[in-house]
């Protein structure tokens, strides 16, 4: 992976120029301008990714060969089935350190792909941005499209903590706000707030179209209630069916549970028996404007921190091994267990390894202090 504090550039790839693309490149542009930005896309999409001005660098999808190798990221912005051939076919062109996202709404299975298809070295996270649009295409970008905006990030368990922070550095510099998620349980949150008002949207144009038949009036009539609820029905089916295909378990499960509730809700019509079920949702939906939206979660940061702890704690407790060692070693040898002259020299050489690191010198004066005494206390009671 490219240290941009060494090579100062990053060049993130972006496959896919429609509205979630181009609207992520216009964002770079503006807010990582020491960044490469280029947009690939299908032949007949670049006259109007030119017009839009989304990136400095543009060109069609067999260009992969020239800008993959040289990509710190790339991002496939694309429908579920192109994002699977596209990593199929692309996946011999990646360096090793770079980073793969997506931004595909299921993410179970595009991530169990990723993982049987790309090379060890080149590290993928899901990513799902909350954030959308009834429109499509690249005429639609807009650069504030994810401000403020939930960015779902899905890492493997033992995705580098490295590549997950240069992915938060994109989310943020949307800017978004990153949270992390298994990717299971993020497939069954989106078919209930995602994928099943999307059907349900198409479901409710199709039985109002079907009652309009006879009178004509729907457009007339139509209030904001009714067009605000099948606003997702303008939506293009080509964007929903890779979605629709690789969910379908936990959206039917999602169904189940509305049609339920939906069915309740009209069984107690002619009486007093909806009212509880209704307040419930009324208090809830209030509770859920937008002034109301939770800021930037610490949990994800605290994640990270918490994969460093362990791998410190790992670290330490082979450092105190070695250190037994030593200390066996001193006493078949009846040497003494403790060497000013060499501890001295030690912490000259730890203070110039954390001066390197841009480390505070207390710091790693009372780190090593407390190591330095642990170690040597091992020492004497063997």
């Amino acid at each position: 992976m490219e240290n941009p504090g060494e090579t100062g550039r990053i060049k993130i790839t972006i496959l896919g120029c429609g509205l979630i693309g181009g609207s992520v490149a216009l964002a770079l542009r503006r807010r990582k301008p020491d960044w490469t930005v280029v947009c690939l896309d299908l032949a007949d999409r670049l006259p109007a990714i030119i017009e839009a001005g989304v990136a400095a660098e543009t060109g069609t999808l067999e260009d992969m060969g020239k800008h993959l190798p040289e990509s710190s990221v790339v991002l496939l912005a694309m429908p579920v089935p192109a994002i699977l051939e596209t990593l199929a076919s692309g996946r011999t062109l990646l360096r090793p350190g770079t980073v793969v996202s997506d931004v595909a709404s299921t993410k179970k299975l595009v991530m169990a792909r990723a993982r049987a298809i790309l090379p060890p070295e080149v590290h993928f996270i899901g990513g799902h941005p909350m954030a959308g649009s009834e429109r499509s295409g690249v005429e639609a970008a807009d650069p504030l499209l994810f401000r403020d905006r939930v960015y779902i990030l899905c890492p493997y368990a033992d995705t580098p903590a490295d590549a997950m922070l240069l992915m938060m550095d994109l989310v943020e510099s949307l800017p978004a706000r990153p949270i992390t998620m298994d990717p299971e349980e993020h497939d069954r949150i989106m078919a209930m707030i995602s994928h099943l008002p999307q059907l349900i949207a198409v479901a409710l144009m199709q039985a109002a179209l079907a009652a309009d038949a006879t009178h004509n009036m729907l457009e007339t009539l139509a209030g904001r209630g009714f067009l605000d609820m099948t606003r997702l029905a303008a939506s293009e089916f080509s964007v929903w069916r890779g979605i629709l295909e690789t969910n379908q378990e936990a959206i039917r499960e999602s169904h189940a549970r509305f049609a339920g509730c939906l069915s309740q809700l009209c069984a107690a019509m002619g009486s007093g028996d909806a009212a509880p079920a209704w307040e419930q949702a009324a208090r809830r939906r209030r509770k859920m404007g937008a002034d109301s939206r939770a800021r930037m979660q610490k949990l994800d940061f605290r994640t990270l921190i918490d994969g460093y702890d362990q791998k410190i704690l790992a670290i330490i407790a082979q450092r105190m091994q070695a250190a037994a060692r030593i200390g066996r070693l001193k006493k078949r040898q009846e040497a003494p267990v403790f060497d000013a002259g060499r501890e001295r020299q030690m912490m000259l050489q730890r203070r110039e390894w954390g001066d390197a690191l841009e480390l505070p010198a207390d710091l790693i004066d009372e780190l090593f202090a407390v190591i330095v005494k642990h170690s040597s206390r091992l020492q004497t009671g063997i």
